[in-house]
Order: structure tokens, then C-alpha cells, then sequence
């Protein structure tokens, strides 16, 4: 039987609600483009494909000073290397060796849809980023990077020297799903969502029992980790702050909140980030 035109209008507006929610969360401010766009003039960053443990991941890299600490910037969800766009290019690291911005897996120049919802795998992978025979490197992770930089520090602790969550999706009970990622995984929204979007939401539905997980392995941590966050932001809370003091050894963590920052701090405040990374013991 068919559903009444009434319960038809209802679902569209609830699943246009959910468009609206969810692009809401995914319509950053930052600057997008070729690389040609985004540096008109030199130094530009190169953009390469990594071949990682059966995997291609897209990295966009700008040389350092030799000797410098590397860098490597991971983006939320969804999202892309263009989030680190301004952070390659700025003249606030001076002692940083090559940074780099990566495509996550499953989104960019990264397998695009091929999503790993398993955190501790996909932060194996990135961290395969990383040279086995070089300086460990400094990992600075937005949103749902916050996790992946985590883990990369407590089960890479040799490669890693610290680092640095931005708005970080830690906190387990912080993260359930929303209601517009419940709709959004329903059959009718998937036809309708963008592709992206539904990368993105994806991941977010297996988000809350993956933070379980690395909730276990907090006190394993034995590197420096700067915690920015700001204080308005909608969605990661900031009792996530407080949730990190409970969890992570004192000796490792630095709360840094931001007040008037929302989710964007990384682009409307991107003095605090700075700031936090070149705070890390990490620099020549």
C-alpha cells in the first residue's frame, strides 16, 4: 500500500532537514582550489600518491628546513588536505622540516569511498606516513582526526614526538550519533546524500564503540598532547577537555581551550594551533 502524500511530505522534510544539518557541519571556511590557486607563486607543495600496506593515499607536501621536524595534518570528516591548505604555506612553523596533508582514506585523492571506520587500523595506516628512519614527526588532527593522531601516538610512540587535537572526537559518551546521522543512514537518504556525506556519516555511525576502544588505552600514552578546543563549539563538546583530564595521564595533556571558538578553530583562530604546535618539545 502506498503511503499517504502527508507521511511522503514529512519524510522529504526530514530528510531535507537532514541535508541542511549535515551540510552544516561539512561547509568549512577554508580556502579550496588546485595547488596553482591556492600558492600562485612559489614554493608550491607537491602533490604525490603513497602506496601504504595495499593502499593509495594522496599527500600533498611542502619541503621544510633540513633537519626540521616533519609535520603531518589530518583532516575531519569528511573533508580533505585543502583544510591544511594554510598551514603549509605559513611562515609561523620556521622550524618545521616537511609538512604534509593527507587525504584520509576514502575521501580526496584517497580511494575515494573506501572508508576505514576501523580507527586504530587508519591511524596504522597514516602512520605508515611517516619515515622509519627520520625524526619522529609532530600529527595534528582535526575533529575526527583528533582520535587518529591518538592513536598514532600511543602505538607509534617512536615515530611520533607529539601532538596536537583539534576539536578531537575523543569523548565516548560525547559522540553517539545524531539524529540527522541516524536519518542519513536510512535507504531513501542514502539515494539522496552526496556521495561524501555519506563517507562521512559512515564513519560517524561507528564512531561512538571506536572511541570505546581507544578509551582503554589513554593511560598508554607516553607523549605530549596539546588538546585544543573551542569553548562554542556545537559539535564536539567541550566537556571533551574534561573528558581528556580524566583519561590521559597528567604528565602528557595540555587543555587548551579557546574561548569564542567554535568547530572552525582551526581556520577562524588558527594562531591558537599554532601555537599549541610550537608549544610541543618537538623542535630543533
Amino acid at each position: 500500500m502506498a503511503k499517504p502524500r502527508h507521511c511522503r511530505v514529512t519524510a522529504r522534510l526530514a530528510i531535507g532537514m537532514a541535508l541542511v544539518a549535515l551540510g552544516g557541519c561539512t561547509k568549512p571556511p577554508y580556502p579550496r582550489g588546485t595547488v596553482e590557486t591556492l600558492y600562485p607563486a612559489p614554493p608550491r607543495p607537491d602533490v604525490r600518491q603513497h602506496p601504504v600496506a595495499g593502499r593509495s593515499l594522496q599527500v600533498v607536501e611542502m619541503p621544510g628546513i633540513e633537519g626540521g621536524t616533519p609535520i603531518l595534518f589530518v583532516h575531519g570528516s569528511p573533508g580533505d588536505w585543502q583544510a591544511w591548505a594554510r598551514y603549509l604555506d605559513t611562515a609561523d612553523l620556521p622550524r618545521a622540516g616537511a609538512r604534509r596533508a593527507v587525504d584520509r582514506p576514502g575521501f580526496g585523492g584517497s580511494g575515494p569511498g573506501r572508508v576505514i571506520t576501523d580507527l586504530r587500523a587508519q591511524a596504522a595506516l597514516l602512520a605508515g606516513l611517516i619515515a622509519d628512519d627520520g625524526p619522529p614527526a609532530v600529527v595534528v588532527g582535526h575533529s575526527l582526526g583528533g582520535p587518529l593522531v591518538a592513536w598514532m601516538a600511543i602505538d607509534f610512540p617512536e615515530k611520533v614526538c607529539g601532538a596536537v587535537m583539534v576539536a578531537g572526537s575523543v569523548a565516548p559518551e560525547l559522540e553517539a550519533p545524531r539524529w540527522y546521522n541516524r536519518l542519513a543512514d536510512t535507504r531513501l537518504a542514502r539515494w539522496l546524500l552526496p556521495d561524501a556525506l555519506l563517507w562521512s556519516n559512515h564513519e560517524i555511525m561507528s564512531l561512538q564503540a571506536e572511541l570505546r576502544l581507544l578509551d582503554a588505552h589513554w593511560p598508554a600514552l607516553q607523549r605530549p598532547l596539546m588538546a585544543v578546543q573551542g569553548m562554542d563549539d556545537a559539535l564536539v563538546d567541550p566537556k571533551t577537555l574534561d573528558y581528556l583530564k580524566s583519561r590521559v595521564p597528567a604528565p602528557w595533556l595540555t587543555a587548551v581551550p579557546v574561548f569564542d571558538q567554535g568547530h572552525f578553530v582551526l581556520w577562524k583562530a588558527p594562531a591558537s594551533v599554532i601555537d599549541a604546535i610550537v608549544s610541543l618539545p618537538c623542535w630543533p
